[in-house]
């Protein structure tokens, strides 16, 4: 069975949409921490609040 090109158009383009929407909150995260110039990775407040909060747990 042959694929017809309109169903195979169809199926790129909902292919390509799919990865848009998937990818379009990554990119504004990243896009964001880079107009703000923000770094929560290098914040080391963060691993002090989560070994607190892990001892709390215990």
């Amino acid at each position: 069975m042959k694929l017809q090109k309109e169903t195979a158009q169809k199926i790129t383009r909902d292919i390509i949409i799919s990865l848009f929407i998937y990818a379009l909150p990554v990119v504004l995260m990243f896009l964001t921490f880079y107009i703000t110039g923000e770094k929560p990775w290098d914040k080391k407040e963060n691993i002090a609040v989560q070994s607190e909060i892990k001892n709390n747990n215990r």
